[in-house]
């Protein structure tokens, strides 16, 4: 328990414990921050990515045609993995 609970509970000042919790997310610093939501930022890359090769693979080839791109190009596309570009 930290100091503060002690004074308070000796003082005679109804007090709960701090949880521990809540004391650790405050210390997580700018770095880590920065980490966590380039980590995140590059999960949406991903799944955008994901998303968008199977719509092209969806497309019709007259579709295709008018957007001016083969259903080789697409294929090839859509054989990628999520993570490459």
């Amino acid at each position: 328990m930290s100091d503060e609970f002690t004074e308070r509970r000796t003082a005679g000042i109804a007090a709960e414990p701090p949880d521990p919790l809540i004391k650790t997310a405050g210390k997580i610093d700018a770095a880590a921050r920065r980490g966590i939501l380039a980590a995140i930022d590059t999960l949406f890359v991903w799944l955008a990515r994901y998303r968008q090769r199977r719509a092209l693979d969806a497309l019709g080839d007259h579709m295709l045609k008018d957007i001016g791109v083969s259903r080789a190009d697409i294929d090839r596309e859509a054989s990628k993995r999520f993570w490459q570009e």
